[in-house]
């Protein structure tokens, strides 16, 4: 193959596949690469200069939906191929613009937009407003645009002279980038800020050309999320994969909670509610520094794409974090484990449970004979509830069972479980299906339709969401009573307890003769926060519901919160991804917003019910 022009076969074979809108990814002789995800009618491109070291600087266009990376000898080279495809995408979409990246001096903080006189003013516009519009604080830059036919890098010979690009009728933009990420004495990268670097800039050059194609294209992008990648290639699948397996290797819940909880009731009744109760629980099918290792294995660098790289480094976190607390377990240092994993109680959160414990008065003891809905029945009811979602979606496969080790619901790998010692007032048998079902059921197995993993297991954070989601399952109902909601705030009153370092009993007393809590209700929130050692996590619950009725009332959409697994961080990605068709629509959506009453009550949020009005007895 000639050093001087890429193969002419090689050149056919690339245009053919994107006349097809089909996937092209070509390595070039000199070792670059060219990708083009589907049909696009923009490149972007970095061209290594043969004559000096400019490390990192390629890593601005990798993972974009279509990217030419040139080195070596395909310096030379990238000219034929990008002329090639600059001719035959203006045939297909109208035109077409390239946008080279280059470094600028060491000592340099501009970015330098390379543009022609007068030619496509509103997408250099966009570029350059994006560049100034960054919100990363640690890029400090200023911005400059040059209107000038020499839009290339001055170390290399044009990509496409001015004629050319005249005679195909393409836009040739050219951006000098400041290499703030590298250490101007010694050359050497900053890996975390050049990350973050390429997340900003990225999102700047999709800006760019979707604003190009709207204008001057018929590729019809709806908005510029849709600009990016709909692949992300084998290394961020491998990832994904890991990560998964990793999780599921353990269930944390089961792993936390207590496998005595209703035998260490009765002794500490029995006791006169003195001493501490004296918790079993059962032993870790995982060694934990293994499994740290596995962890770090997962090799996340070639994950290219900002987005489905911040999804997956997230993901690494949180999980390095659950393994120390599962490491943990039993010491004075699960406490503080679990408050890096779950956050603490704020001021706000403690004063809105404090007020709600104030402000709703307990409900009146039941008599002895009131009726009660067992676990074999509550699992009758479920088997139907989730025979309903089956038809709807064969693939969910959720089983219910009931079990012995297992105070109260609880959905693992989309498993109902039941203790077998469950014992409901009917009102509230409704409220709770929709809540395990219809909510942590569904998303489970909504995830698992979509090709991210992440989406079954859990997007990092995803807790808080899904719990909010599942009492706001409870409220539409029309089951959120006074004492489910005084059990909500008394999580959080019983996981500050915990954060301040009080002792079971010290919990159990303030719940029992500071807010009115039941002896039994009571028991079972301190058990659960007193697990292994302060397992705070119940204070999602009234977070997340307060979250997520703002994000409702600020006009946020509930149908994207049921796609799978996620927190309310991750929605912009997850739209994003559905954009560009990565992902689907949610396979299911719980049966409840079929109700007639449901858009009266959610109306009601978004008109400013307060948290206290979503209580049943209130309607």
């Amino acid at each position: 193959m000639s050093s001087a022009a890429v193969d002419s076969t090689l050149i056919e074979r690339i245009l053919r596949r994107f006349r097809m809108d089909a996937h092209v990814r070509e390595r070039l002789p000199g070792g670059g690469v060219l990708n083009l995800d589907r049909k696009l009618p923009y490149l972007f491109v970095y061209r290594q200069p043969p004559a000096r070291e400019d490390a990192g600087m390629h890593r601005l266009v990798l993972g974009e939906a279509s990217y030419l990376v040139a080195l070596g000898d395909d310096v030379a080279q990238a000219h034929d191929a990008t002329a090639a495809l600059a001719e035959t995408a203006t045939r297909e979409l109208d035109s077409f613009i390239i946008l080279e990246l280059w470094s600028g001096a060491p000592d340099s903080s501009e970015f330098v937009v390379h543009a022609p006189t007068g030619a496509a003013a509103a997408t250099v516009d966009v570029l350059s407003r994006g560049l100034r519009e960054m919100k990363d604080p640690d890029i400090r830059t200023t911005v400059a645009v040059r209107q000038t036919d020499e839009r290339h890098p001055p170390d290399l010979p044009p990509l496409l002279s001015a004629q050319e690009c005249w005679e195909i009728g393409c836009l040739l933009v050219g951006l000098e980038v400041p290499p703030i990420f590298r250490d101007p004495e010694t050359g050497a990268v900053y890996p975390v800020f050049l990350r973050r670097l390429r997340h900003e800039l990225s999102g700047v050059m999709r800006q760019m050309a979707f604003e190009f194609a709207r204008v001057q294209t018929r590729a019809g992008f709806e908005s510029y999320r849709a600009v990016g990648p709909r692949r992300f290639g084998d290394e961020a699948t491998i990832a994904d994969r890991e990560l998964a397996d990793i999780e599921t290797s353990y269930q944390l819940l089961l792993l936390v909670s207590p496998v005595n909880a209703r035998e260490a009731w009765h002794r500490f009744r029995e006791r006169g509610f003195e001493g501490e109760p004296q918790f079993r629980y059962r032993l870790l099918p995982i060694d934990p520094d293994v499994l740290k290792r596995r962890l770090f294995d997962v090799d996340l660098e070639p994950v290219a794409d900002p987005a489905m790289a911040f999804l997956l480094r997230d993901k690494r976190d949180e999980l390095d974090r659950q393994i120390t607390l599962i490491a943990e377990r039993n010491t004075e240092g699960f406490r503080y484990a679990s408050m890096r994993l779950y956050g603490a109680v704020d001021d706000m959160l403690l004063n809105v449970a404090r007020d709600v414990l104030s402000s709703v008065p307990p409900p009146p003891p039941a008599g002895r004979s009131e009726v009660r809905v067992s676990a074999a029945e509550f699992a009758a009811t479920a088997r139907t509830e989730l025979e309903y979602y089956r038809a709807a979606y064969p693939g969910l496969a959720a089983e219910v069972q009931i079990r012995p080790d297992l105070a109260g619901l609880m959905v693992s790998q989309g498993n109902l479980l039941i203790g077998d010692g469950l014992s409901l007032r009917p009102e509230r048998a409704l409220p709770l299906l929709h809540h395990e079902v219809g909510t942590h059921v569904l998303t489970y197995y909504n995830g698992r339709a979509q090709p991210l993993r992440q989406l079954y297991t859990g997007l990092a954070g995803y807790d808080e969401l899904q719990e909010g989601l599942a009492v706001l399952a409870e409220y539409l109902a029309g089951g959120l009573d006074a004492s489910r909601m005084r059990v909500l705030a008394a999580r959080v009153i019983a996981a500050h307890s915990v954060e301040q370092g009080a002792a079971f009993v010290d919990t159990f007393r303030m719940l029992t003769a500071e807010h009115g809590i039941p002896s039994r209700t009571a028991f079972d929130v301190t058990e659960r926060v007193h697990a292994s050692g302060g397992f705070t996590r119940d204070l999602i619950y009234l977070r997340g519901l307060i979250r997520l009725v703002e994000y409702i009332r600020a006009g946020g959409a509930v149908e994207p919160l049921y796609l799978g697994k996620i927190a309310a961080k991750h929605v912009p990605i997850v739209e994003e991804l559905r954009a560009r068709e990565y992902l689907q629509a949610p396979a299911l959506l719980p049966r409840l917003y079929q109700q007639p009453d449901t858009q009266r009550r959610m109306d009601a949020l978004r008109e400013g019910l307060p948290l206290t009005g979503m209580i049943s007895d209130s309607e």
